[in-house]
C-alpha cells in the first residue's frame, strides 16, 4: 500500500524538526545555565511535539516502545554532544524533562485513541460479535 500524503508530510516535518531541535540544542546560549523551570517546560514540550510527530509519521499510526526509546536515545545523544561544548552543559534534569515529554505525548495519544468514536465503535462491534 502506498504511503499517504499525510504520512509523507509528517515524516518530512519530523526530519526538519529533529534538525531544528538539534541546532537549537547545540548553539551558544545567553544567560545562566542554572536550573530554570521554563527551560524544563521547553524540553518537555519539544518532546511531546516530537512524540506526536513520530506517531503521525508511522504507518499504521501507533507509538511503540521502540519509538519512545529512539526519542530518548536522541535526547541522551544531544546531552552527550552538549557535554563536549564549552557553551553548553550536560544535564540529567533535561533528560528527565525529555522523558516526561515523551510520556505526556504517549498519554495524549492513548487518551485520544480511547476517546475516539471510531475506536469505541470498533470495540462495541467486537463485543457484540463475541456475545453472539
Amino acid at each position: 500500500m502506498p504511503t499517504s500524503l499525510f504520512t509523507r508530510a509528517a515524516r518530512a516535518t519530523l526530519i526538519i524538526s529533529l534538525i531544528g531541535v538539534t541546532i537549537l540544542s547545540l548553539v551558544p546560549v545567553t544567560g545562566s545555565l542554572a536550573v530554570n523551570i521554563w527551560d524544563k517546560a521547553q524540553h518537555a514540550g519539544a518532546y511531546v511535539y516530537l512524540t506526536l510527530l513520530v506517531w503521525a509519521a508511522s504507518e499504521p499510526r501507533r507509538l511503540t516502545a521502540r519509538h519512545a526509546s529512539l526519542l530518548m536515545a536522541y535526547g541522551i545523544g544531544i546531552e552527550g554532544l552538549q557535554a563536549g561544548l564549552p557553551w553548553r552543559s550536560f544535564s540529567l534534569l533535561d533528560m528527565v524533562a525529555n522523558a516526561s515529554g515523551i510520556a505526556i505525548g504517549g498519554v495524549i495519544l492513548i487518551s485520544a485513541q480511547t476517546l475516539s468514536p471510531t475506536r469505541r465503535k470498533t470495540r462495541q462491534t467486537k463485543k457484540e460479535t463475541s456475545d453472539q
